[in-house]
């Protein structure tokens, strides 16, 4: 599982460039998210183990009672289902852009959820099994690109000196809430997954090592990006490390590198927008298990419901991007990532005193 949350973590959050609005100290505005980052995991981690490993909708229900725990759980599985439809329209956009300008959304749409539904029709264990290869590939282009980045002579660290006269509110608008909420806070989503793991030791322990990784992983990659692209450049891209990518030749041989974040951008995208569909429908079954509805049709049903939510604002990558960034936060992901956990935890410690 460790595999699938660092792709789950970089696979997008890299290539989009996140905390650029810091500027040169965007690296910063990073390991402070990171850091928050850890903390909530880990809250979500003491959640699931208080709750005997059950799954989020068993979470809830115990937590919040029959009813409010059942309709806080049906919010989720739209949520989940929500942000795979954003994730889906990042990654069409994303080819449209790079890759094949010419060919329709749909049929991009379609091609990926075929993959999806293939995944789903094989569960849960060959998905996470996979994660290990695509993990390796990853991990191994991230670790290129900087080199590739630092010999070339495109990297000029006056873009990034000097380090004084720290702009905290700046930094502090960078964190809170969009770089805590994504890709962190989105780290919720595992505790509908959770329970059918089969090692359940350590589980903290490697998670927040994968965190730890991400942290200076996306610190290292906004650093370069910055010292590539400049401060007051980087933030108008809409993919800030193709774009540096692309300013990369080595010796005149090595030519069109981006490609390995076209690679890096795919694997992660895939493998976010298919944790969040089985979250919905991992939960969804579970709230609907007690009216025997057929399986077949609530899968379909939520198949179907991604797709549709993933036309709105479909037509505009900046408006959509926008949305994400500014309104979807506040909006969305403090409530069901950060206060729906801090209720959960402040409800466990009122039980534990009553007892």
């Amino acid at each position: 599982m460790q595999f699938v949350m660092v792709l789950f973590l970089l696979g997008s959050a890299i290539i989009l460039g996140l905390g650029l609005d810091a500027g040169e100290y965007s690296w910063l505005a990073n390991l402070l998210a990171g850091i928050m980052g850890l903390f909530l995991f880990n809250l979500y981690i003491y959640i699931w183990n208080e709750n005997r490993h059950q799954g989020l909708n068993h979470i809830l229900t115990a937590q919040f009672g029959k009813h409010l725990g059942f309709i806080i759980s049906v919010i989720y599985i739209f949520y989940f289902a929500y942000i795979a439809s954003r994730v889906l329209n990042d990654i069409v956009h994303f080819i449209n852009s790079t890759l094949l300008h010419n060919m329709h959304p749909f049929f991009i749409k379609f091609t990926i959820f075929l993959i999806i539904i293939y995944t789903y029709s094989k569960g849960l264990e060959p998905f996470v099994r996979s994660a290990v290869i695509f993990g390796f590939v990853t991990i191994l282009f991230l670790l290129l690109i900087p080199f590739f980045i630092v010999l070339s002579s495109n990297f000029h660290i006056d873009y990034i000196l000097p380090f004084h006269s720290l702009d905290v509110n700046k930094i502090i608008k960078s964190v809170f809430p969009t770089l805590v909420t994504f890709p962190y806070g989105e780290l919720v989503v595992f505790l509908a997954l959770l329970p059918f793991l089969k090692e359940k030791k350590a589980l903290s322990k490697g998670g927040s090592i994968v965190i730890i990784l991400s942290m200076f992983l996306l610190s290292i990659f906004s650093f370069l990006t910055i010292g590539v692209l400049h401060p007051d450049l980087a933030k108008s891209y809409s993919y800030p490390l193709v774009t540096t990518i692309e300013h990369i030749g080595l010796i005149g041989f090595f030519q069109r590198l981006d490609i390995m974040a076209v690679i890096i951008f795919m694997i992660g995208c895939y493998f976010k927008i298919t944790v969040f569909t089985f979250a919905a429908i991992f939960v969804a079954k579970d709230c609907m298990n007690k009216w025997k509805v057929n399986d077949n049709g609530l899968v379909s049903s939520i198949f179907i419901a991604i797709i549709a939510l993933s036309y709105l604002y479909s037509d505009n990558n900046s408006l959509h991007v926008k949305i994400g960034l500014e309104l979807i936060p506040a909006l969305l992901h403090v409530p069901l990532q950060i206060v729906v956990p801090l209720l959960i935890v402040m409800i466990i410690f009122m039980k534990g005193k009553s007892k």
